[in-house]
């Protein structure tokens, strides 16, 4: 059998209206049976050596394409006079078709075209379901469309790479550079204390003086998303006080054969404070986005510049702060270079 719906009534019985020989492929039905094809008809129900189980597939009642002998009961097709009795009542049918149905299951594809078929067993006339799990590592999988819908793929089961999203690179004070313009002090090696700790390269920002800056070039990955960027300050100081600090960074892409003297975009601050140790580690608080000038693209190289604001009123240490590196935050929108 094939596995389709077909139309049932119950109990309906009418009769031939003309003759059908063996070859032909259409009937005439007497009376309406208030269904359409596709449906099985039996023809002659009563006669074990003439009954004929038939499939109706195309026409109207009375002039009914039929594919006949579905069972292969008979070798050639049995001729039937007209007034045979013909019955709608054919319950065999329907539920093998039914059944093979129900077996004929459903395929999955992956994306190199391999298809799995994913049908139930049958085991003494028992369905045993089946269960398809999904392993990967680092994704994460989610349906995000239950709703059989009218459309051609009515289920959606989403897979996210779960290395996408937000990421971050350190980036140490060792690899910037103070500016020509009101540049702060060159890398200088500091001593955590003891011969016992790491020994630190930072770059100090003076207090009490202008704002002092460095500067720093990053290249992204073209899987960068281009967008805005965050960041984290790394510092420590030799004061034992509690006074405040702020640090600023602002950036700017350049494509090829752009002009190198391009202004940065607009910079985001941290505030933060000596936390009353000589020494210690400070981290700043995650930065609010930063918007780099330029429209940068993959590809493109992206300059920035780290400054302490002593312009700004959060900043009164009168003390150097003494820079270790950032913690630079931006997304990627794929894993792989383009």
């Amino acid at each position: 059998m094939t596995a389709r719906e077909t139309n049932l009534v119950n109990a309906f019985e009418t009769t031939l209206d003309g003759a059908v020989a063996a070859g032909d492929s259409s009937i005439a039905l007497t009376d309406n049976p208030g269904v359409t094809y596709p449906c099985y008809l039996v023809i002659d129900p009563d006669n074990d050596s003439k009954r004929e189980v038939v499939l109706w597939t195309a026409g109207a009642y009375g002039a009914a394409d039929v594919t006949r002998d579905v069972d292969t009961e008979h070798d050639p097709n049995p001729a039937h006079a007209d007034d045979t009795k013909v019955r709608l009542a054919v319950v065999k049918q329907h539920l093998d078709e039914t059944h093979d149905a129900i077996q004929q299951g459903f395929i999955l594809e992956d994306d190199d075209g391999t298809e799995v078929t994913i049908n139930p067993a049958v085991a003494s006339g028992v369905y045993t379901s089946r269960e398809v799990k999904f392993i990967g590592s680092g994704i994460t999988t989610n349906w995000t469309d239950t709703d059989n819908g009218t459309d051609g793929d009515p289920y959606d089961l989403t897979f996210t790479n779960d290395a996408i999203g937000k990421q971050s690179m350190w980036v140490p004070a060792a690899a910037m550079n103070p500016t020509d313009t009101n540049g702060c002090a060159d890398i200088a090696k500091l001593d955590s204390g003891g011969n016992t700790g790491p020994d630190l390269y930072t770059l100090d920002f003076a207090g009490a003086t202008a704002n002092e800056h460095a500067q720093f070039s990053i290249a992204f990955p073209s899987y960068w998303n281009e967008s805005t960027v965050t960041f984290k300050a790394y510092w420590t100081s030799e004061a034992t006080d509690t006074d405040g600090v702020v640090w600023e960074l602002k950036g700017v892409g350049l494509a090829d054969s752009d002009s190198l003297n391009t202004a940065f975009g607009t910079g985001q601050h941290v505030d933060d404070a000596n936390i009353g140790t000589a020494k210690d580690l400070h981290i700043t608080a995650e930065s609010s986005a930063i918007t780099i000038a330029g429209s940068p693209a993959a590809g493109e190289l992206c300059y920035f510049n780290i400054s302490r604001l002593q312009d700004d009123g959060s900043d009164t240490a009168a003390e150097d702060a003494k820079l270790i590196g950032i913690k630079l935050f931006y997304t990627v929108d794929d894993v792989h270079e383009a």
